[in-house]
This record gives structure tokens, C-alpha cells and sequence, in this order.
């Protein structure tokens, strides 16, 4: 095996794509590194100028100062509408997919077309006809109200979950159907097994902006018993209208990103997966 990647080039390492990937991912960690280093240091250091890149004295306080800030509550209440978002669109998109895949579905073809018309339209433009129908329904200021218009965009899993299931060997999907299999267990035993890099990856993406979701959570439901990270947050970016240390503020960023961070590692070898192949060996 060794030999062969040898002869076809594929082990080889090359030194300028090495040296190249190796300064790209230092440049592009240098904001984050430095957000990191910037919510040890004090105001003082902060304001210095020219820049510290390194606290001159370590101010871990920053980070129970921002704790109390952010509160319990809004923590669980973003881990609540991330994981609420995942596994609802999920479970929607891969029984939707699955059915536009494989099921006599009529109208599938026009079901496509109108699938695709969600994914060319900026979200900016929704925003209003979806606050109504949020407002109408009597869901302004609630969980419901939150999750509910964000778990409901479907239409881009959908067409992925679709596009994976339509590669399935034909012959998997008729072996269980001679063996008595029905949809349900064609879906649960063999096709989401087989998704799991497609999985993991829209997963991740998803609760990645879910994560990071601040209009919606603030014009739907922008009190403390509902507040997210982001709303959270916003305060401490403006620093008029902050009691607290910009320091502060970038340890309470720093909090923010652990979650989507431990996430993203968990995730990372399907995710990769998912993005290489189909995962189907």
C-alpha cells in the first residue's frame, strides 16, 4: 500500500502546501488567540497603546465577572434553542429527503423546484411576514416563538438529504424490501446509518447558526427569562452602554464559543467525512 502511494505521488509530503496551510491557519487564528489573551488582561492593558498582545498581569476575575453576566440562564436557554433547532430540523429534513428520494411521492419534481426557491431568498426579506405569523399565532415571547420559525427552515437539509439518499445502492432499499422491511425501517436501519457523515455535517453547520442567532431571538422574545448568548453579548460590544471592562466582554465571547468549539471537535471526523465522500463504503 505504501508503494503504491509512493509511486502515484499520494504519500508524498509536499513542504510549500505544508508551510502554506501552516501560516493560512496561523494567520486566521491570530483574532482568536488574541480575543483569548485580551480576556486575561485589565482596561489598562486593553487601552494600551501600541498593542499588548499579552496580559501583563493575569486577570482571571474577567471570567466570573462575565459568568455573572451572562447568567445560568441564558447559557441553557442557548444550549435549549440550538439543540431544539438540530433536532427538529433533522427530523424533518431526513424524512422529507428520504421520502422525495425513494417514496412515489406525487409532485416530487415540483416539490424540488419549489424547494429551491427558500435557498435564493435572503433571510432579511422573510423576517417581517414570519414576525407576523409568529405574532398572530400568539408566540411572541416564548420558546415556541423562537425555535418554531428557525427549525422550519427546511428546504436546504432537505435537498442534501435528498441528493445523499438518491446515491443509496438500489440494491440495499430492495433487499429490505424482500425481507419485509417497510419505510420506517428501510429509514431508521439502513438509510440514516448509512447518512451519518451527511448528518454530522448539516448537524454541525446548524447548530453552529443557531448558535450564533441574534435578530430573531431579539425581536422575538427579548426578556431575561428567554435571553440567548448573542443578545447577551450585544451590550458589551458598545462600551457606552457598558458598566463593564472591554475585558469583560471578551471573556464573555470567549464563554460563548466553547460550546460551538467542543462541537466542532466532536463533529470533525464526519464532518470531513461528509464533505470528502458520501460515506458510503
Amino acid at each position: 500500500m505504501t508503494t503504491t502511494l509512493a509511486r502515484s505521488g499520494l504519500g508524498r509530503v509536499n513542504p510549500i502546501r505544508q508551510t502554506t496551510i501552516v501560516l493560512v491557519a496561523v494567520v486566521m487564528s491570530i483574532p482568536f488567540l488574541y480575543m483569548i489573551s485580551a480576556s486575561l488582561m485589565s482596561a489598562e492593558d486593553l487601552a494600551a497603546s501600541p498593542l499588548r498582545w499579552l496580559p501583563s498581569s493575569l486577570q482571571p476575575d474577567n471570567y466570573s465577572e462575565a459568568w455573572g453576566y451572562l447568567t445560568t440562564r441564558t447559557v441553557l436557554n442557548t444550549v435549549f434553542f440550538a439543540v431544539a433547532i438540530v433536532v427538529g430540523q433533522l427530523a424533518l429534513t431526513l424524512t422529507a429527503g428520504f421520502a422525495l428520494a425513494h417514496l412515489p411521492v406525487p409532485g416530487s419534481r415540483t416539490m424540488l423546484a419549489v424547494l429551491l426557491v427558500p435557498n435564493l431568498v435572503p433571510a432579511e426579506l422573510t423576517l417581517i411576514p414570519v414576525f407576523v405569523v409568529t405574532y398572530k399565532l400568539g408566540l411572541l415571547g416564548s420558546y415556541a416563538g423562537m425555535i418554531l420559525p428557525i427549525m422550519c427552515q427546511t428546504a436546504f437539509g432537505t435537498l442534501l438529504f435528498r441528493q445523499f439518499f438518491s446515491e443509496l445502492p438500489p440494491g440495499l432499499i430492495d433487499a429490505a424490501k424482500i425481507d419485509g422491511a417497510g419505510w420506517t425501517r428501510i429509514l431508521v436501519s439502513i438509510a440514516v446509518p448509512l447518512a451519518k457523515p451527511a448528518i454530522a455535517t448539516y448537524a454541525s453547520i446548524t447548530f453552529l447558526g443557531a448558535w450564533n442567532q441574534y435578530i430573531w431571538p431579539q425581536l422575538v422574545a427579548n426578556d431575561e427569562a428567554h435571553r440567548v448568548l448573542n443578545v447577551a453579548l450585544a451590550p458589551l460590544a458598545v462600551s457606552k452602554y457598558s458598566l463593564s471592562s472591554p475585558a469583560v466582554g471578551m471573556a464573555a465571547s470567549v464563554i460563548s464559543i466553547i460550546p460551538v468549539a467542543i462541537v466542532f471537535v466532536l463533529a470533525q471526523r464526519w464532518f470531513v467525512k461528509g464533505i470528502v465522500g458520501s460515506g458510503i463504503d
